[in-house]
């Protein structure tokens, strides 16, 4: 007598999980930019199911390419042939939203597996911001690496945000997060910034003064690295980087939004230089 299957509870429930999981899902055309843009809007969504479903399609369909245009390079490509690489770019995205949105829900190991798979194997992706720009996939999961367990969220990455975000922490006396953030805006936008200052003789006028956003928030963060570490009394580092600012970033400009006015970080940081010097012996 052949012996009938009798599935269990829980692989019933299962399988209606499952149905209602793959009638919930739109592949689309399963083009790697497709799956990647509808995994980046269920993140946004926080729809977990979803974000898992079309980052699994993309991986699926397309590592192997993706794994083969990453062996053709040596360096992350320039902006001009970068789509060259969709395959290698879509991929990684799509492990690094994974990794997001485990990192959201508190499973940090499992984040930390899948951005770590981008650093090791897909390291010169690249992800295209809809704001206009470039920015490396593996070095956003190296950020998420480093920020698990913590509080610290670059957000969209735009120097103004992590400017605030050091403003703000400074501010909660989370001094660390503050180094955090005005390094990370450093990193991103001194090469913005010092060919912004290299045209300027003279301040830009309020009308003018925001076109030079990147100088003016490299020479930002530079004054609230000097005054995170004169909190901390690490004065050889506070005098470094009010000196960055007066040497490399003079022309950089602060907008106050309570007072609507500009002010002017380099002149600060000669004040500061100077009390620093008066009352601590150090130039």
């Amino acid at each position: 007598m052949r012996k009938l299957f009798a599935p269990t509870l829980s692989a019933v429930l299962l399988l209606i999980c499952f149905s209602g999981h793959a009638a919930g899902v739109d592949f689309g055309d399963q083009k790697s930019a497709t799956l990647t843009t509808k995994a980046w809007a269920a993140l946004e969504a926080k729809d977990w199911v979803s974000v898992e479903a079309y980052t699994e399609k993309c991986i699926t369909l397309y590592t192997k390419q993706a794994l083969k245009q990453q062996s053709e390079l040596t360096a992350i490509p320039p902006k001009e042939v970068a789509s060259t690489y969709w395959a290698l770019n879509d991929v990684a995205t799509c492990y690094f939203i994974r990794a997001k949105a485990l990192q959201i829900q508190g499973q940090n190991e499992q984040a930390k597996k899948y951005a770590k798979m981008v650093v090791d194997e897909f390291s010169y992706a690249q992800c295209w911001d809809k704001q206009g720009w470039l920015w490396s996939v593996a070095s956003a999961c190296n950020d998420l690496i480093m920020t698990l367990g913590t509080d610290i969220d670059f957000g969209t990455y735009t120097s103004e945000e992590l400017v605030r975000k050091a403003w703000e922490s400074m501010g909660s006396e989370k001094l660390d997060n503050a180094i955090v953030y005005a390094k990370k805006c450093i990193s991103l936008y001194a090469k913005d910034a010092k060919k912004q200052q290299e045209v300027l003789t003279n301040y830009a006028p309020k009308d003018q003064a925001f076109n030079n956003w990147a100088l003016n928030d490299v020479g930002t963060a530079h004054f609230i690295l000097g005054e995170v570490y004169s909190k901390k009394q690490q004065w050889k580092e506070a005098v470094e980087n009010y000196n960055a600012c007066v040497n490399e970033y003079l022309y950089s400009q602060c907008w106050d939004p309570k007072g609507d006015f500009f002010w002017k970080p380099a002149v600060a940081c000669r004040g500061k230089l100077n009390k620093i010097s008066a009352e601590q012996g150090i130039s």
